[in-house]
């Protein structure tokens, strides 16, 4: 029977003859309550076989014709709302995924590798049309896990709806006006039902299609245009330097001292606070904390024949070129470990091009390079006869042979940091120093040589401690810090304690341990007057979900010393990281300001005379020097716990986990000015957050970081969140911070780090047999870490010439010689009997090499301009060694 001629239902739920699931989906659909019908896709024959529908439901159904996609199409403009869930049409042609992406302003990414759970994103947005396509979602967040994916937003007019729990804010859900995606395989999972039927019922309730429990009422589409947000304005001047203010004794206490064995008593404050109470405000719209998000991808390339502007062929034109140059140092990294150093063979003719020469013995890998040379030979001449269509798929084919052959063998050599954080999921479900030994051995196979232990989170030491108020309630009853010290020096590892400074207490937290989430840890309990508060006397931070503690006031402070020193004192742990040390991301264009704790606004009003809940960003100097006031409040924090450090545990590494944000809206909005720490020596490693979601942007945000003129003497380790990405990207995001200037790497976290990366790590940077040699760990061994990173890139230049794919001219291959061997011995000397002297020496050496590097590499980089750079960054990561190494060996 034709559509047309059924009963009058408003939601339909289309049927594909290849959705083998099709059962199950029938019974969630029954559960869920909601009056359907069933549309058979083979039927849809034109407009008028939906005209009696009014949503239309695509469940999972991965082959669509176009068209039928351009029926549903027509249909959406007359008045059609879609609804769809999990791959829709992923094994359909470009064309009806090009159209699937305009109708569903959104695409499938990649799947999660787990089952996860999606979480409302309600009352998040400023916009009126924002929040008029999210608030439907379902009041509360519904327990139950499914099989899921990332979507990406495809358009302008696309809003998230619901996010991905643990992932960083990944989308789960995106709508438009007149669509909705759900980010999993609707029906599929045997204990999704709940989560099925209720994002269901809200999906279709925000259309005006009831069903028979009660549900979301529905939404009209918004019919006024979007509320225009102001950008930021630039700061009325550069933030200056910031210098400690003059204190009193009651703003500052004494220098570190040994902890006590009690906890903590605070004093009582010897003045009140500024007489007048924070202003009432009109309630600001919840905003979106950027803390967990990763960097969307930069770049979006489909199937099909939409044109190809000049600025998107450049950036597809870079983004190849910058694969396959990764590629390339992953291949010949791979073939040179073993090389015997040798600079003496003959170049190659300058008539004869390196290009199209073989770089291995792979012929896969051969090919590989081969298809995307060809592609980026090709792509500009098919761009200008506007061949779209052959442009679009040469360009992902040679990307896909790229990624399906990355060399994930051959053990990488040159000394490199390491680091991956071990996140207290994993420590609590460990219950035992046994079986954390079992972490502990994945890492030592894996070649990790430095583990981020997180020691204090939410409020809650994970050892027992005298100076909190008390141990983490799931991991009572043993001592985790002192198993993991004593696991990690067993298998040469380094342990830091990472430690969570001025956030203090986590709603997600509180639901892992049973406590109500408006519950604010054992420390704010006992201390409610240490709060850090917004201008409108909230504690809890509406975008994290946490609660801050004050940095100006002195008891707290002095009780984050006191626990920085009782880990440093009763523990042989290698270092110390400090996280959150930071205010709450705010936005002071839009009245959401934080910083007006009790102690905060007395010494304000001390210092200026005017409490600062007074005074806003049009105060002009006044506000300047509000925002520096809060600046200073960390950065002197930070110099009091290196000053500690440095004095009493010399051997203790200080590092601070920060984030990547351009240095004068981070001082803005967070004030957090790690590069003054890093020129002033307080740190010794900076470790920004730098995730995202594909490779060259993580580039584009970690290459600025790595300057020295930002670092001083510290050193640098961006990092790769690899929850939410393929395990190909992670290995190729992994390259492309080893071509940069840095000190190796940095993975968040040790619970996403599946067998995939697992083998990866093991093949290529990991145990031989049973026995694992010691490695060289930058930050403790600099100089040595030099000499042994430069012998190195020496057997990647051998094993290139070997293969005649070094091209020198023979007079300038002479000089180079020379010069790299004198740098060979300089290092090396320098690392045998580190001295003023031998350091002068290698520093001379390595300006001489480099200059000589520059000329004798010039035709070479007309060829492999991407790989030339990447050399250039390794020897720059030369001299941050040195100068780090001078900075803590000579003159500490």
């Amino acid at each position: 029977m034709p559509i047309s001629a059924r009963a009058n239902t408003p939601l339909g739920v289309a049927r594909s003859h290849q959705t083998t699931e099709w059962g199950v989906i029938e019974q969630r659909l029954r559960a869920s309550q909601i009056p359907y019908q069933t549309v058979d896709l083979n039927q849809i024959k034109s407009i008028d076989d939906l005209k009696q529908i009014q949503v239309l439901f695509l469940p999972n159904i991965e082959v669509i014709t176009s068209e039928q996609l351009k029926i549903i199409q027509q249909w959406v403009k007359q008045g059609g709302n879609l609804i769809a869930s999990g791959p829709v049409g992923q094994k359909s042609t470009p064309l009806a995924r090009q159209l699937l992406r305009s109708l569903l302003g959104s695409y499938w990414a990649f799947p999660l590798t787990t089952g996860a759970q999606p979480l409302s994103r309600r009352n998040l947005c400023q916009e009126d049309l924002c929040r008029q396509l999210t608030q439907w979602s379902p009041a509360a967040n519904i327990e139950g896990q499914v099989t899921g994916g990332v979507l990406i937003p495809s358009s302008v007019e696309s809003y998230t709806a619901g996010t991905w729990q643990g992932s960083g804010g990944s989308p789960s859900v995106i709508t438009t006006q007149q669509s909705t995606y759900l980010g999993w395989r609707w029906g599929n999972s045997e204990n999704s039902t709940a989560v099925d039927s209720a994002w269901l019922q809200a999906a279709v309730g925000r259309y005006g299609v009831q069903s028979n429990v009660v549900s979301a009422p529905p939404v009209q589409a918004p019919t006024t245009p979007a509320t225009t947000i102001q950008p930021l304005p630039q700061l009325q001047s550069q933030i200056p330097t910031p210098t400690p203010a003059p204190v009193t004794p009651q703003q500052r206490t004494t220098p570190l001292q040994t902890p006590e064995r009690r906890p903590i008593t605070p004093q009582t404050p010897t003045r009140s606070v500024a007489t007048a109470p924070i202003s009432p405000r009109p309630v600001q719209p919840q905003l979106i904390d950027p803390s967990e998000q990763e960097a969307p991808a930069g770049l979006v390339v489909t199937a099909g024949n939409e044109p190809i502007s000049n600025v998107m062929a450049n950036a597809m034109r870079d983004e190849l070129e910058q694969l396959l140059g990764r590629f390339e140092n992953a291949l010949i990294a791979a073939n040179s470990g073993n090389t015997p150093i040798n600079l003496k063979v003959a170049s190659t003719e300058l008539n004869d091009s390196i290009a199209n020469r073989p770089i291995s013995n792979s012929p896969t890998a051969n090919n590989a390079i081969a298809k995307a040379q060809y592609a980026l030979k090709q792509f500009p001449e098919l761009v200008d006869q506007q061949n779209w269509a052959t442009a679009r798929q040469l360009w992902l084919e040679a990307r896909q042979q790229l990624w399906q052959n990355y060399p994930q063998q051959g053990q990488r050599v040159g000394a490199e940091i390491r680091a991956v954080w071990l996140d207290r999921g994993t420590i609590v479900r460990s219950r035992s120093e046994r079986e954390l030994s079992l972490v502990f051995d994945r890492l030592a196979q894996a070649g990790i040589n430095t583990v981020f232990f997180e020691t204090l989170n939410a409020g809650y030491p994970i050892y027992p401690s005298r100076v909190a108020p008390e141990q983490n309630p799931l991991s009572r009853g043993w001592d985790p810090l002192a198993a993991a010290v004593k696991l990690a020096h067993e298998r040469g590892m380094e342990l830091h304690a990472w430690v969570w400074i001025f956030a203090t207490a986590n709603q997600r937290h509180n639901t892992v341990i049973g406590k109500p989430s408006g519950y604010l840890g054992p420390v704010l309990t006992a201390y409610p007057n240490w709060a850090n508060k917004d201008n409108q006397g909230r504690t809890w931070n509406s975008g994290d979900l946490k609660a801050y503690l004050d940095p100006a006031n002195p008891e707290v402070r002095n009780y984050l010393q006191q626990i920085v020193a009782e880990i440093a004192q009763n523990y042989q742990v290698d270092g110390i990281q400090l996280d959150y040390i930071r205010y709450p991301f705010q936005d002071p264009n839009r009245n959401f300001i934080y910083g007006y704790g009790t102690a905060a606004r007395q010494q304000f009003k001390q210092q200026t005379g005017t409490d600062p809940v007074n005074i806003t960003p049009r105060s002009g100097a006044l506000w300047q020097q509000w925002v520096n006031f809060k600046v200073n409040q960390v950065s002197s924090f930070v110099a009091e716990v290196s000053q500690y450090l440095k004095q009493q545990h010399p051997d203790i590494i200080l590092s601070v986990a920060v984030f990547h944000h351009p240095e004068q809206e981070r001082v803005w909005k967070i004030h957090q000015h790690w590069e003054y720490w890093a020129r002033q020596g307080y740190v010794d490693w900076i470790v920004p957050m730098t995730y995202s979601l594909d490779t060259n942007r993580l580039r584009r945000i970690a290459e600025p970081l790595t300057q020295q003129q930002r670092l001083g003497s510290s050193l640098i380790t961006p990092s790769v969140k690899v929850l939410n990405i393929p395990d190909i990207v992670a290995i190729d995001q992994i390259q492309a911070v080893r071509d940069l200037s840095t000190g190796g790497y940095s993975i968040f976290a040790f619970e996403s780090l599946g067998n995939g990366l697992h083998s990866f790590f093991q093949q290529t940077q990991g145990c031989r047999g049973n026995s694992c040699p010691p490695t060289i760990i930058p930050y403790r061994e600099p100089f040595a870490a030099a000499s042994d990173r430069y012998l190195a890139l020496k057997r990647e230049w051998s094993y290139l010439l070997s293969q005649d794919q070094l091209w020198i001219r023979q007079p300038e291959l002479e000089a180079f010689r020379q010069q790299a061997e004198a740098l060979e011995a300089a290092l090396q000397q320098l690392a045998e009997n580190p001295s003023a002297q031998t350091l002068a020496k290698a520093e001379r050496s390595l300006v001489l090499f480099r200059n000589q590097f520059n000329t004798a590499m010039r035709l070479q980089a007309l060829e492999k301009a991407y790989q030339v750079r990447s050399w250039d960054n390794r020897l720059a990561s030369l001299e941050m060694l040195l100068r780090y190494g001078e900075q803590v060996k000579l003159k500490r």
